[in-house]
């Protein structure tokens, strides 16, 4: 790693989920078990976060947990004065489901001051696609949501098996989507697509916000689209990410992420059981420019990594399965490998996931424990201390 510079990071916890929250989410049962049918058991549970995202206006912090539910935490007003300890965060609202919840996307407006735009969609396994607060839409089973601000806040995105839909989000009910885009010419064909197009689960997608309005989508079969008009237009490219110099040097097993440069030349691919990310220049399609490594993720878990600019530069901030945040400056700079920067051990659980809130200089990180490690303790702590590992924390840069 790099020697510290002079504009090393400095971070600072400012807020985290009370260390009893593992057993207090089992209290969110109660009053859960009245919105969905049937009990709600409240025996100690194997939960952890499985993602974590900042509203628009950073406020508001919105997880989806291993126990199907989706939580929000509100950040205090005095979330940056000086204290002794940092703020506690208790869930302000929990939304139960009694199924697991695939993907969420807040509203891209959101304003918690104004409770109509404080809304989210979530997709769940065989239910459909809810625009939680208060309309629903037409059945599909979406891996991936995307709700970007560039559509004006009254369309999304949902992406499935070799289908990418859009929404109008004023014609609830069983209307459907205004358009669908599928991914490959026909799933029947021997050679998928006659060998055009990508066959697969699309799980992660993006619109380049620099302008293009291009669409980025990634399977978990490793292959990437890029669609013109915000996904509603022509296919742009399709190409794969396997059998790279970068896959024998930090793996890869589907992607997870995609993110745009804030220039919009370069698209950075996130996988799961991944050292690091790809870094590709989108002027030339399909061309890898390098790797980013050093990430330490090689877990089937989704870890999000996210993306700041910083002046004329930009940087990609990271969690690892070690509890360590990473730092990469000028990523799209990495013929090669390019190891971080900067890191810094925050966690004592082992998966951290990562965002950054766009409008204020927080930083999101979340632990997760899985259900094999929670059996396979053996270093005599109780249940009960696990649950205490599974944490959000705030942290100030």
């Amino acid at each position: 790693m790099h020697e510290p510079t002079t504009d090393t990071p400095r971070v600072k916890c400012v807020a985290c989920t009370s260390v009893d929250d593992g057993l207090a989410f089992a209290s969110d049962l109660t009053s859960a078990s009245k919105l969905v049918d049937g009990p709600v058991s409240k025996k100690p549970v194997s939960n952890y976060f499985k993602s974590a995202q900042w509203s628009a206006d950073g406020t508001t912090v919105i997880t989806n947990s291993a126990d199907n539910h989706i939580r929000s935490y509100i950040l205090p007003p005095d979330l940056l004065d000086e204290k002794d300890a940092p703020h506690t965060l208790r869930p302000y609202h929990v939304i139960p489901s009694k199924e697991p919840i695939y993907s969420a996307a807040i509203y891209p407006f959101y304003d918690l001051q104004d409770p109509s735009t404080t809304c989210l969609l979530s997709g769940l396994r065989d239910h459909p696609i809810s625009l939680v607060s208060p309309t629903t839409e037409a059945f599909i089973t979406p891996h991936s949501l995307l709700y970007p601000s560039s559509l004006g806040g009254t369309h999304f995105l949902a992406g499935c098996d070799s289908l990418i839909c859009l929404f109008d989000i004023s014609r609830p009910g069983k209307d459907g989507p205004v358009s669908r885009l599928p991914t490959i010419p026909s799933k029947r064909k021997k050679i998928v697509g006659g060998g055009v197009g990508m066959k697969g689960i699309v799980s992660a997608m993006a619109v380049d916000s620099s302008g293009s309005g291009i669409l980025a989508a990634g399977t978990f079969t490793r292959h990437i689209g890029l669609y013109g008009d915000t996904g509603s237009g022509d296919t742009i490219a399709t190409f794969s990410i396997a059998d790279t110099a970068a896959e024998r040097a930090i793996g890869g097993n589907g992607v997870t992420q995609v993110l745009w440069s804030p220039c919009g030349r370069y698209l950075y691919i996130v996988e799961r059981k991944s050292d690091g990310m790809l870094v590709y220049d989108i002027r030339v399609t399909g061309q890898l420019v390098g790797w980013l490594e050093g990430r330490k993720a090689m877990t089937n878990q989704r870890l999000d990594v996210d993306i700041v600019a910083v002046g004329e530069t930009s940087e990609i901030w990271a969690g690892g399965t070690d509890g360590v945040i990473r730092m990469w400056k000028n990523p799209s700079h990495a013929e090669g490998g390019l190891r971080p920067i900067w890191e810094k051990h925050i966690h004592d659980g082992k998966r951290a996931p990562f965002s950054f809130a766009k409008c204020n200089p927080h930083v999101l990180t979340a632990v997760y424990r899985s259900d094999d490690e929670f059996r396979s303790s053996s270093d005599g702590k109780c249940i009960g201390d696990l649950l205490r590992a599974k944490t959000i924390s705030i942290v100030f840069r």
